[in-house]
């Protein structure tokens, strides 16, 4: 199938067709396709079935706010002086005054709330909070203009006394958003640089090098736009700008390989005849199938990615995958009919010329690493291995972060101002776990429920690093002394004195008072791994406490940001255990069929999975102690596996396809060393290209690309130079015919070496 395929695409009118088709189909695909919406909402990346997520519905169905939260903190280490409360009057004064300009709901500070001391005020008085609800979505203009005016007036007010940032989930979502929208662009063209530089450096030849440049670029556009058609129609395909930020790279990395491989086994071809047809059909021939499965383990690994729960880790598999099934296609098809139409031009001014004579292939550097490596296979293999085994240790006391703002660069606002809201409060009163109870219609708010509430309350704060709880009966918390009683009174009554503690104990309870909310605040980091394995404690404690109670089948729901990054690890860790297994299972099954053995995949297999974890150990060990991160993104492993797995592989099969090829022909040795000197130059050629590409994130400011984008980058290297190079070569020679077991190709190789 693909030989016919091949013969029309090199043909005299089928490589012009193929062309056209595809620049045709291009423009017309992506004339159609609508604007790529992208989210921020961090609970559309949790499985439907969390806790948490369930939360989350219930705080937008039954507690809508009035608008999304900007936080402006103001502080003074010295303590706010008069002054100080003068200018944070001002500020709550023009926020009045403009609520209709800026789209705001309310304004609470303690100028017009001043029950709320203990959340607005911190315990030493040198910070206080002004919160300011704004209408709309984040992804709104209006919105963000209206966040960014707030910012420019309250900034007016900074001085090297007096702090002020403006920050919170309004402030946040906004920085979000102008990370992600500063990454399409400086990611494209620090990627289009990086790899237009190594290929000219690699080709010395201009036009060799657009060719991979102009069909990614063909091929990304058309991904961009089947995504869109896709998450347009469907919520099944949700898309934000690390996801796309990824898919650029993995694209840019594996289709520029696929164009290297196709390149450089063409220039090879061309040396042995003048027809740029024929010379493509051999090349296609030789390294067709090949590619196919390169791109078919990228393929299959996305595919997987579709059982995970977590659907951060879902979505990315439909948009790495379309990318690459495109790739995939492309190279097969635009990449053969372009480089047949320039021929031996296409690497002007160095064309290649018709060699009749030999070169031995013991002269190249390649050549020479071979000759090592065959003479002191056992060497090579403990040298290498042992130098590897050593990075694995990096591991060792290594942690996870599921604080959002510790992605985001330290200069923005939102970051700025939980660092000032950090030094005045508690970190758990900044960011407290929402406890949802539904009491069902058959209860009613009454004092025998209010009593039963109180009880549960109660059973919440007798954990050590619980420090308190707010609800329908303490609205302002049990530091404060509004109780139930004062509570109830203010329903009851029209008391102008009660109304902001009714304002406020009505806000935690739903319009039609049959959902109740809890705010749980925490006497530690929200965001740490001791607060995370709070929740499950915290919820087998509600379901005792409702089992105990007098209520009418009441349901518990725990959620917030500390429920949420449970709900997060709860879910990567079973998509680990289940997922990355699975993708490593595939590539092994590609690998058999390739290569028509048992033995050879089974061992390339561990040399990735020992490559990873050595990559793994050596990049949480320099961002440790060289970049000064302590933690790591929660899918740095996660992703780095798959990465190292499903692109490294290709250098795996490049390899072993041409070391196939040669040893039909050739002694064991002397394939092992024509197979390095041939592909020697263009593995590491395109390791230093998808390296590249990957080390394009470093340059974004957002810390989990980073860290990603650096680990890809080492691992690749440290495949392409330490384990293709030197592991691999020094297996096959140990094994000798074992390599293709149990495939006759055994006893091909046998049968030369004894002649």
């Amino acid at each position: 199938m693909l030989t016919n395929l091949f013969t029309f695409i090199t043909s005299k009118s089928g490589k012009w067709i193929t062309v056209t088709t595809w620049l045709l189909g291009s423009i017309l695909l992506i004339m159609a396709a609508p604007g790529l919406k992208e989210s921020t909402q961090p609970t559309d990346w949790l499985p439907n079935s969390a806790e948490s997520t369930k939360a989350f519905n219930i705080s937008v169905e039954e507690f809508p706010q009035p608008g999304l939260p900007i936080i402006i903190v103001i502080r003074n280490s010295n303590g706010l002086s008069a002054s100080d409360y003068t200018q944070a009057r001002n500020i709550g004064t023009w926020l009045e005054t403009n609520k209709g300009n800026l789209g705001i709901q309310n304004v609470v500070s303690l100028f017009n709330t001043p029950q709320a001391q203990n959340e607005l005020l911190s315990p030493d008085e040198s910070t206080m909070t002004i919160i300011v609800n704004v209408s709309g979505v984040p992804t709104e203009d209006k919105f963000q203009s209206s966040v960014k005016e707030i910012r420019n007036y309250v900034s007016q007010f900074r001085s090297e006394r007096l702090k002020l940032e403006t920050g919170g989930p309004a402030g946040m979502y906004l920085d979000i958003i102008t990370v992600f929208e500063q990454i399409d662009g400086l990611l494209l063209i620090v990627t289009i640089i990086l790899v237009l530089v190594l290929l000219l450096v690699i080709y010395r030849s201009p036009i060799v090098a657009i060719v991979p440049l102009l069909c990614v670029g063909i091929v990304m556009q058309l991904s961009l736009s089947i995504i869109a058609f896709i998450s347009e129609n469907s919520s099944f395909l949700v898309v934000n700008g690390q996801s796309r930020g990824v898919m650029t790279v993995v694209l840019f990395g594996s289709g520029t390989d696929y164009c290297l491989f196709i390149a450089s086994r063409f220039k090879e071809e061309l040396k042995r005849t003048s027809s740029s047809i024929d010379a493509m059909r051999n090349t296609m021939k030789g390294i067709g199938g090949a590619v196919a499965s390169a791109g078919a383990t990228i393929i299959i690994a996305s595919a997987i990615l579709l059982i995970a729960d977590l659907k951060s880790y879902q979505s990315m598999g439909p948009v790495i995958g379309i990318a690459i099934v495109i790739m995939t296609v492309a190279s097969l098809t635009l990449v053969p009919a372009i480089l047949t139409i320039l021929g031996a031009k296409a690497f002007w001014p160095f064309t290649p010329k018709i060699n009749t004579g030999t070169q031995s292939d013991q002269n190249t550097i390649y050549g020479k690493i071979g000759n090592i490596v065959l003479k002191k296979p056992i060497f090579t293999l403990l040298a290498t291995g042992g130098a590897l085994g050593i990075f694995i240790f990096g591991i060792v006391g290594s942690e996870k972060s599921f604080d959002q703002l510790d992605s985001l660069p330290q200069n923005t606002e939102s970051v700025r101002s939980f660092e000032l809201l950090r030094q005045g409060f508690s970190p758990g009163l900044l960011s407290p776990t929402n406890v949802y109870i539904d009491i069902n219609k058959q209860n009613h708010l009454n004092p025998e429920t209010a009593s039963e509430l109180d009880l549960i309350a109660l059973a919440i704060l007798e954990d050590e690093l619980v420090s308190d709880v707010s609800y329908f009966g303490r609205p302002f918390g049990f530091n404060s002394p509004i109780d139930t009683n004062v509570v109830l009174e203010a329903y009851q009554t029209n008391v102008t004195d009660l109304q902001p503690i009714l304002e406020r104990s009505q806000k935690l309870t739903s319009f039609n008072q049959n959902m109740l909310k809890y705010e749980v605040v925490l006497n530690i980091n929200p965001y740490s791994t001791e607060a995370l394995d709070f929740i499950p404690r915290l919820r087998n404690t509600l379901s005792k406490s409702l089992v105990s109670s007098s209520l009418i089948e009441p349901k518990s729901f725990v959620g917030g940001e500390t429920a949420e990054a449970y709900d997060t690890r709860t879910a990567a860790d079973r998509d680990t255990y289940l997922v990355l297994p699975l993708i490593l299972i595939a590539i092994g099954i590609v690998l058999v069929i390739l290569l028509k053995s048992l033995v050879a995949p089974l061992y390339l297999l561990m040399t990735i999975i020992f490559t990873y974890f050595s990559t793994l150990g050596i990049s949480i060990f320099i961002f440790k102690h060289i970049f000064n991160q302590d933690t790591v993104t929660p899918g740095l492993a996660f992703f780095l596996f798959i990465f190292l797995n499903a692109l490294g592989v290709d250098y795996n099969i490049y390899l072993m396809s041409r070391l196939k090829e040669e040893s039909v022909k050739l002694p064991l040795d002397s394939a092992i060393l024509k197979t390095l000197a041939l592909t020697g130059g263009v593995i590491t050629s395109a390791g230093l290209i998808l390296a590249g590409t990957f080390s394009a994130l470093m340059s974004l400011p957002l810390q989990d690309l980073f860290q990603l984008g650096f680990a890809v980058a080492i691992g690749v290297l440290m495949d392409t130079f330490i384990t293709r190079t030197l592991i691999v070569p020094s297996l096959v020679k140990l094994l000798g015919q074992w390599n293709w077991w149990p495939s006759k190709q055994a006893n091909n190789i046998d049968s030369i070496s004894k002649v």
